[in-house]
Formats: C-alpha cells, sequence, structure tokens
C-alpha cells in the first residue's frame, strides 16, 4: 500500500515534464492569394549603349566596304571587258587588213607571172593575132597561124574536112573558120603540122598510149642516166624525163598523173593521139619529138631546154632531188622521204 502511494507522485511529474516539452500547436494561418510577377524592363546603362552603338557604326562601315569594294570589282571587270573587245577589235581589223594586203601582193605577184610566165614556157598562145610584118616571115621564125594550115591543106590537095580529121580537129565549122584567120594555133596542133610538113605521109593506124611512148623514148636514156640499183635515183630521173616529155608536148607534169589513170575521159585528146603516132612513124622518134617542139617553143618565146632540162649524170641535186656525194656518204646513200616516179 505504502508502495503504489509512493510511485504515484512520480508518474505525474514525468507525464508533466513530457507536457512541457511537446510544442505548443500552431493554430492555422489563412492563405492568401498568390500575387502576378511583373518584370520590370531592363534599361541599357550609358556604357551598353555606346558599345552598341559602335557597333552598329562597324558593321555599317564594314558594309560600305564591301559595297565599295563589289562595285570597284563590277567596274574593273566592265573595263577589262571593253579592253578586250576593243583589243578583239583591232585584231579583227589588223587581220581584215594583213589579209587584204596578201590578197594584193597575191594579185600583184599572179599578174607579174602571168606577165613573165613560167621558164621557158611559151609567151604566144594560141588564138593570139600576129601582125601582118611577121606574117611575111619563114615559118622556122614565127608560129604558124590559120592561113599557114591553110597553105598545107592545099599543097597536099586536101579539102577542109579531109585536113580537120588528120589534124584531129572534130569541130568542122570552126576549122573552115580558122583557114581564114590569122590567129595563132594551138601547140599540138602545130607540132603535127610541122610534121606533115616534113614529113607529108598520114599517121599510121597503129595506136599509141602516153605511157607506152615514154617507155619506148626515154626508157633507155633512165637507164643510162639512173645508177643502177638505186630506186629512189631511178625515180628521180623518171621524173625529170617525164616532165621533159609533157613540156614538149606543151603539158603541166600533172597531165602525166591523168594519162597514167587510163580511166574514162583521162586520156589524152584525138591531137595528141595523132601526133604520138605521127612521131612514132618518124624514122628517129626521139629526136623528131624534141627537135619540132625546140622548134615550136623558139617562135613562141619559149625554150625548151629550160622549160623541160634533162638530168645529167651525176649531178647533185637538193634533198627533194638527186644527192652530193658527200650528203649521201654521210647519211648512208639513204633518202630522207622515198621520191615517187612521175610516169607516164
Amino acid at each position: 500500500m505504502s508502495t503504489n502511494t509512493k510511485a504515484a507522485p512520480a508518474a505525474r511529474k514525468i507525464s508533466a515534464k513530457a507536457v512541457a516539452k511537446s510544442p505548443a500547436a500552431r493554430k492555422p494561418v489563412a492563405t492568401a492569394a498568390a500575387k502576378k510577377r511583373v518584370s520590370k524592363p531592363r534599361v541599357p546603362s550609358q556604357k551598353q549603349l555606346l558599345a552598341r552603338q559602335e557597333r552598329r557604326e562597324k558593321k555599317e562601315i564594314e558594309r560600305a566596304e564591301r559595297s565599295a569594294k563589289r562595285l570597284l570589282q563590277i567596274e574593273l571587270a566592265k573595263k577589262e571587258r571593253l579592253a578586250a573587245r576593243e583589243e578583239r577589235q583591232k585584231q579583227r581589223e589588223a587581220a581584215k587588213l594583213a589579209e587584204r594586203l596578201a590578197r594584193k601582193e597575191a594579185k600583184a605577184a599572179k599578174k607579174l607571172a602571168r606577165k613573165l610566165g613560167r621558164p621557158g614556157v611559151p609567151t604566144i598562145k594560141k588564138d593570139m593575132e600576129i601582125d601582118h610584118s611577121e606574117l611575111l616571115k619563114p615559118w622556122s621564125e614565127r608560129p604558124l597561124t590559120g592561113r599557114d594550115v591553110d597553105t598545107l591543106c592545099k599543097r597536099f590537095d586536101l579539102n577542109a574536112s579531109e585536113f580537120a580529121s588528120a589534124l584531129g580537129l572534130q569541130n568542122r565549122f570552126a576549122f573552115a573558120k580558122l583557114l581564114r584567120s590569122s590567129k595563132v594555133i594551138p601547140f599540138d596542133v602545130e607540132m603535127l603540122c610541122r610534121l606533115y610538113d616534113e614529113s607529108p605521109s598520114p599517121a599510121p593506124w597503129r595506136k599509141y598510149e602516153a605511157d607506152e611512148v615514154f617507155r619506148l623514148l626515154y626508157g633507155p636514156l633512165i637507164d643510162q642516166v639512173s645508177i643502177a640499183g638505186d630506186a629512189e635515183d631511178r625515180h628521180h630521173v623518171e621524173m625529170q624525163y617525164s616532165k621533159r616529155f609533157t613540156s614538149a608536148l606543151d603539158r603541166s607534169s600533172s597531165t602525166a598523173y591523168r594519162w597514167m589513170e587510163k580511166s574514162e575521159g583521162s586520156g589524152a585528146r584525138l591531137v595528141i593521139d595523132l601526133l604520138l603516132r605521127k612521131i612514132m612513124s618518124m624514122p628517129n622518134p626521139l629526136e623528131a619529138l624534141e627537135r619540132v617542139s625546140t622548134v615550136v617553143h623558139r617562135v613562141r618565146g619559149g625554150d625548151f631546154e629550160t622549160r623541160g632540162p634533162a638530168p645529167i649524170p651525176g649531178a647533185p641535186r637538193s634533198k627533194r632531188g638527186r644527192a652530193s656525194g658527200r650528203s649521201a656518204a654521210r647519211r648512208g646513200s639513204a633518202m630522207p622521204l622515198p621520191i615517187r616516179s612521175l610516169t607516164l
């Protein structure tokens, strides 16, 4: 009994301490409505304003510089285009002037060459009128004319049609008109007339090709003049003799190629055909050909030996022709380029 009474006051002390230590309960506070926050504008300072102004001015200056630079480049490009256009115009004008001068010089050179003529080529051509005083000279000193052909026709007691056939002239009306004129007859017709005057007999029926006549007349000379075993030298000699052969007939060197083709329309004219037949009927055909051609060249103001010189055995020649002994020995007697023969 006494024990319980002593323990009761101690318990009351402990509970009183616990009550004293526990915090006092707070009264609930009424919450008010939240206020809306408004951002206030920032006002830049004077320093910031100055820096911003400097950056803006710097950008404007850079933009102006770029614009000025672009305009300067455009102006320079425009000037360059104008200068290039003017230069091209000057070049075109200079080219036109040079072309005009070259054309003028070529025309003058052609006119001078026509006046002077190629070396040895007759200056008196067919259908040219000669003076009456020239007609009084013998036939050995002047070219033959249509009246001389009429004289031969009467000497042989032939009519115009028969003598025209003997000369290979197929236009009877033109031949009859030629007999009444004093015009110079063609070169090959004059050669045929002089052969008829020298040997009054018709051309044989045996037909000869131009290349065949060339081989028969100049073949032995080619073998004699050319170096044995040297094909290039033989080609050169053949080319020289073919030029001499065509010059004797008053033809260019290129005519030999046409005669060599033997295609339709590339053969010799009927006058040349009859002339070759008549030459081959002579006792010495080569001598007759060159002798009569020399006379016809001389009376017409030309020179047969100058126009078609004969090659000389052992004569030196340039790189396009016969080489000298020393240069041929250095090159091993070999020409730099093969030379094709100009054969008929």
